[in-house]
């Protein structure tokens, strides 16, 4: 699917409605692997960011920013996959001075935002879809600046 096709179909995704595409699913229980990072409007939270998939990256209140660290170790990575660093990462609509990583104690280079590590969560099937967003209360896709994204309230 073409970079601009993708951009538009998910800038027009709703939290938590999915979208067909011909795009392979994150595989749960392994960290995820990006081939880029890309800003898009959702209609319900604003801007956020995608991964080269088409699947939401988020961030952790449990997470300090530029700390070199994650709090999400062990069994929490099976939910929420640790987004991998690549030298060759494809940057579009985000400050790529904004954009760094860190080594975890398991030896994945973890991508941030913003000093954010970076996560995919198993739970989003589907590129577009938005499951994780405020799970526990702590988890949050991401803004291109490294916010929270938050709830867009639809004008009537």
């Amino acid at each position: 699917m073409g970079l601009a096709v993708a951009l538009a179909t998910l800038a027009s995704c709703d939290a938590g409605t999915t979208i067909t595409a011909p795009t392979p699913q994150a595989t749960p229980d392994l960290p995820a692997h990006v081939n880029g990072l890309f800003a898009v409007d959702s209609v319900t939270l604003g801007p956020i960011v995608i991964d080269g998939q088409g699947f939401l990256a988020y961030r952790s209140d449990s997470d300090t920013p530029h700390s070199s660290t994650s709090t999400c170790l062990a069994n929490c990575t099976r939910t929420w996959l640790p987004l991998r660093f690549a030298p060759d990462l494809r940057v579009t609509g985000i400050d790529r001075q904004l954009i760094g990583n860190f080594t975890r104690p398991d030896g994945i280079v973890q991508l941030t935002l913003a000093g954010w590590p970076l996560y995919g969560y198993a739970g989003d099937r589907m590129p577009g879809d938005s499951i994780g967003q405020g799970a526990d209360g702590t988890w949050f896709a991401i803004t291109p600046d490294g916010k929270k994204a938050g709830h867009i309230v639809p004008k009537t």
